[in-house]
């Protein structure tokens, strides 16, 4: 029983870290434009950011941030820029 109450415990932390990561990218001024963007999930104490922004300074932001406030430190970016994926397609564009 005992395993389970902390198997319990550890999603609730997960929970608790994903909620204070969320709440601090919002609050930083350089990413609470595309706060909405970010998606911020933990798993057995690693932090997960997956979605899209701007530039690779919001990238490297998003994941300093998440950093700062994660419990391990470990921070896992699965994000994109999407300013770059359409630069890109129209360097290609021009290409063809």
């Amino acid at each position: 029983m005992s395993e389970v109450k902390e198997n319990i415990q550890k999603i609730a932390s997960d929970q608790q870290e994903a909620q204070m990561v969320k709440q601090a990218i919002k609050d930083d001024q350089g990413l609470s434009a595309v706060a909405k963007d970010i998606h911020v999930t933990v798993k057995e104490g690693t932090v997960t950011l997956e979605g899209e922004v701007s530039t690779e300074q919001q990238l490297n932001l998003a994941t300093n941030t998440a950093g700062a406030v994660a419990v391990d430190d470990k921070v896992k970016n699965n994000m994109d820029v999407t300013h770059n994926k359409q630069k890109e397609e129209i360097i290609k564009e021009k290409a063809l």
